[in-house]
């Protein structure tokens, strides 16, 4: 599969949701918020990752020795 059918499906499947999002009780909006609000910000987090990750890395003793921060 292409990133683009994958990006298509994925675009499908968000539109089948906010549609059935109009007859969802309140547990079940809250679920679909929640869901985009992963997908909105999963970039943003992604990136928060790896800067930890370098972070966790450069307090590394064995990486950096005496350089460590």
């Amino acid at each position: 599969m292409t990133k683009k059918q994958l990006e298509r499906l994925l675009n499908d499947a968000c539109d089948i949701i906010i549609e059935l999002e109009h007859n969802a009780d309140a547990e079940q909006r809250d679920m679909i918020e929640a869901l985009f609000n992963e997908i909105k910000y999963s970039d943003k987090i992604d990136n928060e990752m790896k800067l930890r990750s370098a972070d966790d890395e450069a307090q590394d003793w064995d990486t950096f020795g005496d350089n460590k921060i």
